[in-house]
């Protein structure tokens, strides 16, 4: 093990938040950064219908599933996911999981689109925020197209140059649109979360 993979290792296994995921059998640390913005915003509701995308381990959808049982989950990666109860998960890429499947299972009435997933980091900022806003734009055009009118998003980003820019133009689609840093995301990390809430009417995002 390198010098450089020691070190991250034993920051890892030192992680308050990694303790607390081993200690409650939860799949990954992320599962706190959900819980943290769910506790404030109320996403997941009873009877909701939720889609993740690029959840595998699976801690967010794990954490939806444990926190109510009447709602109905679909969780996209395209690596493997072990199996969650009440969860339904189809192993595809989001782009072909948008064309082949929302499409014909006619999907609209999704009530939350979440999504934490991330580009391989290259620690390049001019690199890794403008691959990270392209992840969101697939993300933001499956949920535009999925969720119900006033339906919400909750997508990961990195703060960098046209993070700004691309949070004023979710308002032309969301009537809410906030940057939130979760205390569970590390403070030496440029990650944060868009939580947009209320998406517009079609006729109204058509007509701006």
């Amino acid at each position: 093990m390198s010098k450089n993979s020691s070190k991250w290792y034993k920051a890892h296994i030192n992680d308050e938040y990694v303790k607390l995921a081993n200690k409650g059998n939860w799949r990954s640390r992320a599962v706190f950064k959900l819980k943290e913005i769910d506790e404030k915003y109320n996403l997941i509701t009873e009877n909701s219908i939720i889609l993740d995308l690029g959840s595998a381990p699976g801690g967010w959808s794990q954490y939806a599933a444990k926190k109510h049982k009447n709602i109905q989950i679909t969780a996209i990666d395209l690596l493997h996911m072990e199996s969650i109860p009440n969860v339904n998960f189809v192993q595809s890429d989001i782009e072909e999981f948008s064309e082949n499947y929302l499409k014909k299972k006619n999907f609209d009435k999704i009530d939350l689109v979440m999504s934490d997933i991330a580009p391989n980091i290259s620690g390049i900022e001019s690199a890794d925020v403008p691959a990270m806003l392209n992840l969101a734009d697939i993300v933001v055009e499956v949920a535009i197209n999925t969720l119900k009118e006033s339906g919400n998003l909750l997508v990961k980003l990195f703060q960098g140059k046209g993070t700004d820019e691309y949070m004023k133009d979710m308002r032309n689609y969301f009537e809410k649109v906030r940057i939130i840093k979760p205390k569970a995301s590390r403070s030496n990390s440029r990650e944060i979360y868009m939580l947009a809430t209320g998406l517009k009417s079609k006729s109204t995002i058509q007509g701006e």
